[in-house]
This record gives C-alpha cells, sequence and structure tokens, in this order.
C-alpha cells in the first residue's frame, strides 16, 4: 500500500514539474518590456477612456520620415577630396618651360599672368567629379590637406572641364599678339590642367555612415499626465504618432526593477492561469490520458510547440498570419478527440495572441478556425476529409480577417490582399499533418481514425488468416463487430474502434481453431479426449496467442486491449462447472480455468466483451423468441456485472441499460420467425419463380 500512495505521489510530482517546466519556458518566451493594452486604427474614434502619458517619454518619427531624412542626407552628402599639392607645382613648370620659347620683353608679363591664373585654379582645386556622385546634389566638399579638412563650396572649385573653358578664356582676353596666343593654345592647355583634388571615396563612405547613424530618432517629448487622446476623439495621423511612440516605447522600456518583476510575475500566472484550464479538464475528464506518461508528455509538449510555433512571428519577423499554429490541434484532434484539442486551441490561443501586433483579431481568428477545424475533423473516416477540413479552415481565416479589416479600416487595399495569401501558405503547411500523424501514432502508441479504417479491411493479413482457417470465428466476430458498433454509437463514444476491436477480438483462435465450437464440423469434438483442466487450458490460451499474434502483426495497443480484455477475469464455466460436478471432492485450482484478465479499463472494450458474450450465447437458444432474448441478454450482462468486470471501465448504469436495448433489438430482428412459402397444388403446373423467394433462395426456404 505505501508503494501504491509513493508511486501515486511521484505521478503527481512529476506532473507538477512537467507544468511549471512548461510554464517557465512559455514566460522566457514572453517579451520582458509591458505591454501596450490599447487597440486602434486610424480614422477610427478611441474607444477607451482619456489617454494620460503614465511617464515621459519622446515622440518618435515614423519610418516614412526617417527614410526621407536618410534619403536626404545621402543626396546632400559632402564628398571628401584629398589634396595633392604635388600636381600644381608639376604643371605651372610644365607649363613654364613649354611657353619658354614665347617669352621676350613684349610677351614677359602676359605668360606670367597665364601662368599665375592656372597657378590659381590649382590654389581653388580642380577635380573630376566620380560616376558615383551626382554634381547637381553637390553643394559643398571637404578638401583634406595634411589632415585638416576644410568646407568648401562646390563653385568655388573647377572641374577638368570649367578650368580648360576658364584658361582658353583668359589666354583670348591677354594683351598677347594673335600669332603668340595661337602658339600657346596650340600647345593644348588640357595637358597643363590635371585634377589636384582626388575622391577618397571610403572616408566618405564612413562620413555618410556617421551621419545616418546619428540621425535622431525622436522630435519632441510627451510629458508625464500630458493628455494623449480624449474618449471617442477621432484617431488622427498625429495621435497615431503619439500613440505608436508610446507603445513603442513600452516595448523598449522595461521600467525599473520592481516593474520588471511585476510584469514576470503577471506573466506567470497569465501562463499559469491557461496551463491550469487545460490541466483540469484532463484532471476530471480523462484521467486515464493524465495519468499515462506518454499520453501526458505528448498533450503537454504539443501545448508547449504550438506556443513556441505561435512566438516565432515576434521574434523572427514573420507575419504571425503564416503561422500554422493549428498544427498540433488538428495531431491532437484526430489522435485523441475533439474535447482535448478544443482545450488546446483554447489554452494556448490565449497565450499566442499575446505576441501578436492585434490580440483580439488574432485570438478572434484562431478560435473560429480552429473550431471549424476540429469539428470537421470529429469523425475523420476518409483522406480527403482532412484537406476538406483544412480548405473549411482557410475559408474561415479568410472571412475572419477581411471582416475584422472592414470593421476596423473600411477598405481593402493590396496589403491586406498580402495577408490573405499568408493565410494561404499557413494552410497548405496545415496539410503536412497527414504523414507527421504516422509519427506520433509510432512513437506514443496512438491510434487514429485513418489507421482504424485501413486495419478494418478484411484484406488485412490478420483477418484473412483468420477467416481461412476459423471462419466460424470470423462470422462470429462480425456479428460482434455489429452489435458493439451499434451499441457504442447509441451511448456515445467511438464506433470505428469498437469495430476494429471486435473483429480482431478473436484472433488468437486461428492457432487451434478445433477447440473452438464455431469452427467444428462433422460432430467431431476434441474436447472429448481432454481433461477438464486441459480444455480450460486450450480456450484460455486463445486470449495470450491472439495477442502474440498481434503483435506480430504490429497491430496498435489500442487493438491489442480488446484482444486481451474481452473475457476479463472471468472463468471458464463450462468446463470450471463441469469439474465440479464430476469432482465435487476435489480441490479445484481456480487459476487454470479463470482468464488472465484485465477487465475492461474503457467503454469500447467494456460493449465489446458484452457483445461477446451474448452473441455466442445467442447461438445456443432454441427457440428464439423476443421474451428469451431479453432473459438471456439481461441474464449474461447482469452476472458480468455481479462479477465485477466492469468495474475498471468508463461505463456508467445508464450505458449498459442501453447496450442491453440494443442487442434485444438487434438479435430479435435477426432471429425474427419466419414463415415458409405455400407450394403449388400438384393439380397445377409449377412456375419456377412461383418457387423461388425473391431473393433466390431454395423454395423450401422460410421468408424473410
Amino acid at each position: 500500500m505505501l508503494d501504491k500512495h509513493l508511486k501515486r505521489r511521484l505521478n503527481i510530482t512529476f506532473r507538477i514539474i512537467v507544468i511549471l517546466v512548461i510554464c517557465g519556458t512559455i514566460v522566457h518566451l514572453f517579451p520582458k518590456a509591458g505591454s501596450f493594452q490599447y487597440e486602434f486604427q486610424k480614422g477610427s474614434p478611441w474607444r477607451y477612456e482619456t489617454l494620460k502619458a503614465p511617464f515621459d517619454f519622446p515622440i518618435y518619427k515614423t519610418e516614412t520620415e526617417l527614410a526621407a531624412e536618410r534619403e536626404k542626407i545621402t543626396e546632400e552628402q559632402t564628398p571628401i577630396f584629398n589634396l595633392k599639392t604635388e600636381v600644381k607645382e608639376k604643371q605651372t613648370t610644365k607649363f613654364t618651360r613649354a611657353t619658354e620659347k614665347y617669352r621676350n620683353a613684349y610677351t614677359a608679363a602676359a605668360i606670367d599672368q597665364i601662368r599665375n591664373k592656372l597657378a590659381a585654379l590649382y590654389n581653388k582645386g580642380i577635380l573630376q567629379v566620380p560616376e558615383e556622385l551626382d554634381p547637381s546634389n553637390i553643394k559643398t566638399i571637404k578638401i583634406v590637406n595634411h589632415n585638416m579638412g576644410k568646407d568648401v563650396d562646390f563653385t568655388n572649385v573647377s572641374t577638368l572641364k570649367k578650368a580648360y573653358s576658364a584658361m582658353t578664356q583668359f589666354i583670348d582676353s591677354s594683351n598677347l599678339p594673335a600669332s603668340v596666343k595661337e602658339h600657346i593654345l596650340s600647345l593644348n592647355i588640357s595637358n597643363f590642367i590635371h585634377p589636384n583634388l582626388e575622391f577618397d571615396a571610403s572616408k566618405t563612405h564612413v562620413q555618410l555612415l556617421n551621419q545616418l547613424k546619428n540621425i535622431s530618432l525622436t522630435h519632441g517629448l510627451v510629458r508625464n499626465g500630458e493628455i494623449i487622446i480624449t474618449k471617442r476623439e477621432l484617431v488622427t495621423p498625429e495621435k497615431v504618432k503619439l500613440l505608436n511612440s508610446l507603445k513603442l516605447e513600452y516595448r523598449h522600456n522595461a521600467g525599473s526593477y520592481a516593474s520588471h518583476l511585476r510584469i514576470i510575475g503577471g506573466q506567470i500566472i497569465l501562463t499559469l492561469t491557461a496551463l491550469i484550464i487545460f490541466s483540469l479538464y484532463f484532471y476530471y475528464s480523462k484521467k486515464r490520458i493524465f495519468y499515462n506518461n506518454k499520453e501526458f508528455i505528448f498533450l503537454y509538449g504539443t501545448f508547449l510547440a504550438t506556443v513556441m510555433l505561435g512566438s516565432i512571428g515576434y521574434y523572427q519577423s514573420i507575419n504571425m498570419l503564416a503561422l500554422p499554429v493549428l498544427f498540433f490541434v488538428i495531431i491532437v484532434n484526430i489522435l485523441v478527440g475533439s474535447r482535448s484539442a478544443l482545450y488546446l486551441l483554447l489554452g494556448s490561443s490565449l497565450l499566442i495572441s499575446y505576441f501578436a501586433p492585434n490580440n483580439y483579431m488574432y485570438l478572434f481568428m484562431q478560435l473560429a478556425a480552429g473550431i471549424v477545424s476540429v469539428f470537421s475533423l470529429s469523425q475523420l473516416q476518409r483522406r480527403g476529409q482532412l484537406f476538406l477540413s483544412i480548405f473549411l479552415t482557410f475559408l474561415t481565416y479568410t472571412a475572419v480577417y477581411i471582416s475584422f479589416i472592414l470593421v476596423q479600416e473600411g477598405e481593402i487595399s493590396l496589403s491586406h490582399v498580402f495577408g490573405v495569401l499568408w493565410l494561404l501558405i499557413n494552410s497548405l503547411v496545415l496539410s503536412l499533418t497527414y504523414p507527421v500523424i504516422y509519427i506520433f501514432e509510432r512513437i506514443f502508441g496512438f491510434t487514429s481514425e485513418i489507421t482504424l479504417m485501413e486495419l478494418s479491411n478484411p484484406n488485412h493479413p490478420a483477418l484473412r488468416t483468420l477467416t481461412k482457417k476459423a471462419p466460424g470465428t470470423f462470422q462470429h466476430s462480425l456479428m460482434v463487430a455489429n452489435l458493439a458498433e451499434e451499441a457504442i454509437y447509441r451511448i456515445g463514444g467511438n464506433p470505428l474502434l469498437t469495430r476494429t476491436g471486435a473483429l480482431y477480438h478473436d484472433i488468437g483462435k486461428s492457432y487451434d481453431p478445433v477447440f473452438f465450437i464455431e469452427n467444428q464440423s462433422g460432430g467431431i469434438n476434441p474436447h472429448d479426449q481432454c481433461d477438464f483442466d486441459e480444455s480450460a487450458r486450450r480456450i484460455i490460451n486463445h486470449v495470450t496467442q491472439g495477442v502474440e499474434l498481434a503483435k506480430k502483426y504490429n497491430l496498435p495497443e489500442a487493438i491489442i486491449n480488446f484482444i486481451r480484455t474481452h473475457h476479463g477475469k472471468s472463468k471458464v464455466k463450462y468446463f470450471y462447472n463441469s469439474f465440479r460436478n464430476k469432482y465435487p471432492d476435489r480441490p479445484v485450482d481456480e487459476a487454470a480455468f479463470t482468464y488472465s484478465g484485465p477487465d475492461p479499463i474503457s467503454k469500447e472494450c467494456a460493449v465489446v466483451m458484452m457483445a461477446d458474450a451474448v452473441e455466442a450465447a445467442s447461438r445456443t437458444l432454441q427457440d428464439k423468441t423476443e421474451e428469451n432474448i431479453t432473459a438471456l441478454v439481461n441474464n449474461i450482462i447482469d452476472g458480468q456485472l455481479q462479477d465485477g468486470r466492469f468495474m475498471n471501465a468508463e461505463i456508467t448504469f445508464k450505458d449498459i441499460d442501453g447496450v442491453k436495448r440494443v442487442f434485444i433489438e438487434m438479435l430479435t430482428n435477426i432471429y425474427h420467425s419466419r414463415i415458409s412459402y405455400p407450394k403449388l397444388k400438384q393439380t397445377e403446373q409449377p412456375d419456377a419463380s412461383d418457387n423461388a423467394s425473391p431473393e433466390g433462395n431454395h423454395p423450401e426456404s422460410p421468408k424473410a
């Protein structure tokens, strides 16, 4: 008893630790800055009370304003040129030598003036504008000489073309003789004009980067207590700028250490609330799942994975609409059930909306699309049903998204069309759930509706083997499947799981089929040659052999449970009673006549146990009237109930009464009384069609 209590405490402790770890992980993902709790749209009235500045905050420039300022600085940048002093000396000396032969007493003064003009141009600076610069945008340049720079008006320096023009005009206007002018011009003045200002692209780029870096992100300040916007005031572009500035300040400024702790505390409470809602459902409604380690890890792991998937949009700047947060909801819906999927949807959506820019819209979208997805897959029996569900999910996403846009902005723009495309990508990714389901089935031991549909096919190797070796048992299994499926449908449960489990519950009889009466023919019964305990052992072995055969064919655990539990811990009463009657004084080894169990733990397994016993016993009735069938059904099921076969199963007395009514109804219809077809008198010539039943039966066959 101590070990049992200790094990229970360890299980509870383990689950608490898992929940706390998940809580800590999610809280770690949350932004640590304060949250701006208002939603607003430009052109719409302010829906909240008058908003005052909770603290001093700057007015941030919009991205459009910053972009315009960056563009202006780039266009009006001041290029940097390095002064090459040796160019002036070289070119003026070169000019002097070239004009020496024209120098005399009459021309010396004029030639010196021309040389001085050339030197003056070099003093101001001569440059060649690089291709990456637009001369029309250059207002000033920076000339660097010996690490000393000075800004110069661009109009005060000369380009090569401007310098050449200035020199030719000066020579033409000089008082030199015409012949001397021609000789000097023939020297090609451009040979003496070279740039002495060299563009420094590297320094210019660094300077530009520094200027861009130093752009002020703000202009103006809102003081603490200053009214930002009043109730029902129209949200103008200026108000949008103020509200966005406050929102941005909340995100960038976590405040004091105490404020930081309060934010984390609030996030912990929010996360624990969502996890507690999620946990309470499983603890009170699905205890079997809650205490199953694999299923517990699967469900809480998908919860964490869903929230982490939703946080990607915040940290990676991915559009939230493109994130397939319903991915794991669909998987849980198919593998566990719609109610579990709904609680996963509710808990995770409450937390994921924390990351979304428009919290209310995003939460509404996820809940609406998630509910459509869950209920459209509540009974998955065809592969195409999954893709239809995803299509309906996309339509729901789109309808809610467009509706919110129309309500908030009153029009649809191109950016909103891109939003629909993101939703389409979201839905396309959801289609990948189909191959992923198989992986989760293998890892965690779940059985999807798709797998059950495949297993219920009579052409499955295990069922084909049963049909060949034990045809009577196969027919019995079909009858049990029909009874159990209808019963579980009436009382609530999984009809497909029940039918599939019923088809496989007796596959162990394929090992020794002749030891079971439904497979015997010709009046030969091998039990006549066996002792009672040996016969009981042969009968009991079909359960363990069935489990071995199921594992050989890789049947899921959910189906194997039907094989293990369809007799529970009941006795092989025929041979047990026969032994007691024949040897009243001999001690009885109870275990030799008792199935190893366990008893059913699910509603579906319990119904198959009832159907198995009732169907087998109904074949022994000589007079199959409604009264006899009713008495038989009540006696068998009441006997199982008294023996405690259903103590561990999730089934109520009301459910058991409902199962009885279904069995009585169906067996009465199967074994209803029939009448014989009358024969024609011998005086008339019989016609073949008169003696044949509508179903093509023998003339002596009773009418259905």
